[in-house]
């Protein structure tokens, strides 16, 4: 597979961008419990612009390696069947959930929303809502692949799974270097979780591969057109050498 540079960047950075946005929120949470240090309205604030950013600059990419940007709209269309669909769903409302958990923040809006008589429920109410969308947004990425059932290297759970970790790991490893500058309290929680989710990323990551060269093909070029011939070869590439379809 040989994807579009395009389609690189905006995988990573998208999960990049995710990753943040879990760790500000994971970060704020324990705060409000006093398991970390309270940080100002505007730090959170900051961080979310910067995982906000990092999701614009995905989407932005997401139109590179399109043949007809101005029919975007249209991949949306088919939600009801289509991983790819859900996902273009999803991350518009992840990059909503977070612009207005920036607004609460740096605006520090609060209220005893549950009677619980605890300072930061809006912060955390909007960040539950933001990383549960997040998550959403991790499963609607990894389904688009791991939904082709003919790629076996694909069809699998690890995909999903890879996809969730690796993004995660990029952006507590951010949060980290982040902290470093405007919350050094919290720098020790964000690298620690960064590892951690880097060498479970790791461990995923070779199990895919490991399960990839154990596997046995559904399918042969005999079995697909019927000839048990032995030397039967593909000689042309079909619709996939060029058609009016892929251009």
């Amino acid at each position: 597979m040989h994807p579009a540079f395009s389609v690189i960047f905006l995988t990573t950075l998208i999960g990049v961008g995710q990753g943040l946005f879990l760790a500000l929120y994971s970060s704020q949470t324990y705060s409000i419990v006093n398991v970390l240090p309270a940080q100002p309205g505007s730090y959170y604030a900051i961080g979310g612009a910067i995982a906000l950013g990092f999701l614009v600059a995905g989407l932005i990419l997401s139109f590179f390696h399109l043949g007809h940007p101005e029919r975007a709209w249209r991949a949306a269309s088919q939600w009801r069947t289509s991983w790819l669909s859900r996902e273009i769903i999803a991350l518009p409302l992840v990059m909503s959930l977070i612009a207005v958990y920036i607004l609460a923040n740096w605006l520090e809006l609060d209220a005893d929303l549950y009677g619980w008589g605890m300072p930061g429920q809006v912060a955390l109410t909007l960040g539950s809502l933001g990383a549960a969308a997040n998550l959403l947004l991790f499963l609607c990425t990894g389904m688009v692949y791991a939904a082709v059932k003919f790629l076996q290297e694909w069809a699998s759970p690890l995909t999903v799974l890879n996809y969730f970790l690796l993004g995660s790991a990029s952006g507590f490893t951010l949060a980290a270097a982040y902290a470093a500058y405007q919350a050094p309290a919290l720098t020790e929680f964000y690298a620690g979780w960064a590892i951690i989710l880097t060498l479970a990323a790791l461990a995923t990551r070779a199990a895919s591969l490991i399960r990839n060269a154990r596997l046995k093909r559904i399918s042969t070029l005999q079995s697909a057109i019927g000839v048990r011939h032995n030397k039967v070869q593909q000689r042309a590439m079909g619709m996939m050498g060029g058609s009016y379809n892929t251009r």
